[in-house]
């Protein structure tokens, strides 16, 4: 059995010995990756049928898949197996306890408490992968990769597939289309947000020499189209921020830093200038909308402004609640998405749960900083800018879904790579 350290994490296998760790060829944990981001990914019953009526049948199937998924990598990996657990991850255990703990005071616990297994459920798999994925953390980087590029090559397929449905309009958010997932159910904010990680990784590894220039450029041109298609204005500007920072953390005097800052004020002046960015940027909505970020900061004072207990503000309200209920007038009553993962996670599971998942993002920052070797710390920079910058706009920290395994996969890479560094300090 693997040695507890003093850090709390279970210690990894001396170095040399990890192409031996597994039996199992590479493609088998590449597979088993792509199919664990297809399992968080958030299958949209709205892109089939307007009135969601499917939304049951799309989480069973994803729960299904996320369970087989970890099932075979419990039974590929070798009894008394070794890992590691990085302090990100810990404190989002720590999360998923208190949730689960608080979940038992709600009048109905067990929809809460079903989220809160699949999450702990993914949370293990992440650690059944060290040896395989984790440990070497450039193999996990290619992996996520490989997953955005399976789903991107899903949403251009969509096109051949039902080109009707693959394009939905923009109705009271503007005017045209945007382009969403249909062979696998997408919505397109998570067609922009897969385009963003696309480009992202891929632009950082054609400059760190990981990619040749061909597939390098493929990537990046099928990211910008994905994105560009979709007219996600938060996957843009998320993305944008990421590079912005994985340039600034990666340059070793403060003078290139400060050069970097260049890039986003170029970016947004061209948006200003250009008329065909500008009007993409716009998508036609008036101001009253883009300056309520299409309804959302409606909703945002909505949460802000609800008279609730102290207990409710402490454990919130039951993981999953993630729309608030509007009254506007007399018998006009709607129902909006929150979008704000902060607000968010302080609606579904109170004040002490942002504090929690706050210190994880923090301490994945802090991995992120001490990370190495400048590739994986740039990879590590680009997915966690652009998740504190989607988190603004989008929800998702609270559960199991694709910005949170972004933190995973940002966190684990950058302490592998310093516990590599450690390991090779020692061995000279």
């Amino acid at each position: 059995m693997a040695a507890l350290m003093s850090s709390g994490t279970l210690a990894p296998p001396v170095e040399g010995t990890v192409e031996n760790a597994n039996e199992r060829p590479a493609w088998f944990w590449l597979m088993l990756w792509c199919l664990f981001v297809l399992g968080v990914q958030p299958w949209s019953a709205a892109v089939a049928t307007p009135q969601g009526t499917t939304g049951s049948t799309n989480s069973t199937a994803k729960g299904l898949l996320l369970g087989a998924v970890f099932l075979v990598a419990l039974a590929a990996t070798k009894p008394g197996f070794r890992t590691r657990v990085n302090p990100a991850s810990w404190i989002y255990v720590m999360y998923v306890l208190f949730a689960c703990a608080t979940a038992f005071l709600l009048a109905e616990p067990m929809g809460p408490l079903t989220r809160l297994a699949r999450f702990l459920l993914g949370l293990v798999f992440v650690f059944l992968l060290w040896r395989p994925l984790v440990q070497v953390p450039e193999r996990l980087v290619r992996a996520h990769l490989w997953a955005h590029l399976l789903l991107g090559a899903t949403v251009v397929l969509s096109l051949a597939y039902s080109p009707s449905e693959a394009w939905r309009p923009l109705t009271s958010l503007g005017t045209g289309s945007r382009l969403q997932g249909v062979i696998i159910p997408m919505l397109p904010p998570r067609v922009g947000e897969v385009g963003a990680i696309l480009l992202g990784l891929a632009l950082i590894g054609l400059v760190c020499r990981k990619l040749s220039v061909l597939p390098g450029f493929a990537l990046i041109g099928l990211g910008g189209v994905l994105i560009a298609a979709s007219r996600t204005r938060t996957s843009a500007a998320a993305v944008a921020f990421g590079l912005v920072i994985a340039l600034i953390v990666t340059r070793r005097t403060w003078l290139a830093r400060i050069a970097c800052l260049v890039v986003p004020g170029l970016l947004g002046l061209a948006f200003l200038t250009i008329g065909s960015l500008h009007d993409w940027l716009l998508r036609g909505q008036s101001t009253r909308q883009i300056s309520s970020l299409s309804g959302r900061t409606t909703s945002w004072s909505a949460v802000i402004d609800e008279k609730v207990s102290t207990q409710t503000a402490i454990i919130g309200h039951g993981l999953g609640n993630k729309r608030v209920l509007l009254t506007r007038g007399e018998g006009n009553v709607g129902v909006m998405a929150i979008d704000n993962s902060w607000l968010s996670l302080y609606w579904e599971t109170g004040l002490l749960a942002v504090a929690i998942v706050a210190l994880a993002l923090i301490l994945a920052w802090v991995s992120v900083l001490r990370a190495p070797t400048p590739y994986v710390r740039a990879c590590g920079a680009l997915l966690l800018g652009y998740v504190t910058a989607a988190s603004l706009n989008e929800s998702g920290l609270s559960d199991l879904s694709s910005m949170t395994v972004h933190l995973l996969v940002a966190a684990a890479i950058c302490d592998a790579d310093r516990l590599r560094q450690r390991r090779r300090s020692a061995a000279h």
